[in-house]
């Protein structure tokens, strides 16, 4: 297992009492790593393959859910809810068994998830949710 700094997706580092860099539990480590999977966005290519948009992480360009894209788009509840089932599979801190619960809620101009999985380190459930503007 391995521990991360303290440091949620689009926050500031935290530091410790001791003034060094935090580091996050393992709990927190997931939660931090499902964040950053599902908000990261990877490089957007055409049809033919052109690159388009450059990715967050340079040296990765697959790398993310590209959910910080979709601010701003019209909805669509089951591809949103598709997109996150596939990122889920791709973390390792997801545990593969049960399958993660996912579940998104539309109510006029905004999209409402909360995903529950297992914890692969810890073997515990937990819940990341949070909201997407689509006006």
């Amino acid at each position: 297992m391995t521990i991360d700094v303290s440091h949620y997706y689009g926050s500031d580092l935290s530091v410790s009492p001791s003034g060094d860099l935090a580091l996050a539990d393992a709990t927190t480590t997931g939660t931090q790593r499902i964040y950053r999977r599902l908000l990261t966005n990877p490089q957007l290519s055409d049809q033919s393959g052109n690159p388009i948009s450059s990715p967050d992480y340079t040296w990765e360009p697959t790398y993310g859910g590209g959910l910080a894209r979709k601010v701003g788009s019209p909805g669509n509840a089951s591809a949103l809810k598709a997109l996150i089932k596939g990122q889920m599979r791709l973390e390792s801190v997801v545990a593969a068994t049960p399958e993660p619960s996912i579940s998104v809620l539309q109510n006029g101009g905004l999209s409402s998830v909360t995903i529950q999985y297992t914890d692969a380190n810890t073997a515990t459930t937990q819940t990341v949710d949070f909201d997407v503007s689509n006006s």
